[in-house]
């Protein structure tokens, strides 16, 4: 039974949406982010939602997450933290790929090794996927191939939890309306592919994120 969910990227698009809306449907919430501001209206808004400032690609702050969870049982976690800056491959810089990598892999493995131990038979692990994570995309390499590792280390580590009653996914919810697609369209250094995601805004073809929040609870928590 899920009654506590770990989110991470709490404090804007997706992953807020979602923090309020099981907040809303009377599950707990540990909301993981780095803006102080936006957690402590998170907080404000509902007694089921525990914030956590934290930096996930900072270890002590990592080490933080972890001890305010160890006596919580029976959580599930929702990978929801994003790092994407486009730029077209020839301007890349190595602060860029690594920044990009850190918080779209290395942080959330790290993040998924160390809760294993507190997580219960019948809990979940979801990480928000994307149409990147297959699709090459023009001016978001580093995007891309991050999105694709997790996406593959997801499916492997079915291989070795579900046996222990623990089960993945990786889930793709679409292009939503969220401050990422606004700094895509609106980025001073345009890059290749751009102006699809302007089309796109401008067709409404962007999914609210509330209603990707209900569809992803939907998934976690009534599907086998």
């Amino acid at each position: 039974m899920i009654n506590n969910l770990l989110i991470t990227g709490s404090t804007s698009g997706i992953g807020q949406a979602l923090a309020l809306h099981f907040a809303d449907s009377g599950y707990h919430v540990y909301a993981v982010g780095r803006n102080k501001q936006k957690l402590k209206e998170l907080r404000s808004y509902s007694q089921n939602i525990t914030a956590i400032q934290a930096d996930i690609c900072n270890s002590d702050d990592l080490k933080n997450v972890i001890n305010q969870l160890e006596q919580v049982k029976h959580f599930s976690v929702i990978h929801s933290a994003i790092y994407a800056e486009p730029c077209n491959f020839t301007q890349l810089t190595e602060e860029n790929i690594r920044d990009c990598f850190e918080v779209n892999y290395i942080a959330p493995v790290l993040l998924t090794q160390r809760l294993l131990p507190y997580l219960q038979n019948g809990q979940r692990i979801l990480h928000i996927s994307s149409g990147a994570a297959t699709l090459p995309l023009a001016g978001l390499s580093q995007y891309c191939a991050s999105k694709s590792a997790f996406q593959h280390l997801i499916n492997c580590l079915n291989t070795e939890l579900n046996e222990k009653g623990i089960y993945c996914a990786n889930l793709r919810p679409g292009m939503v309306d969220t401050p990422l697609q606004t700094r895509w369209r609106n980025t001073e250094a345009p890059f290749l592919n751009q102006s699809f995601y302007i089309d796109a805004y401008q067709e409404k073809k962007l999914i609210l994120p509330q209603v990707v929040a209900k569809f992803i609870s939907w998934v976690i928590l009534k599907t086998d």
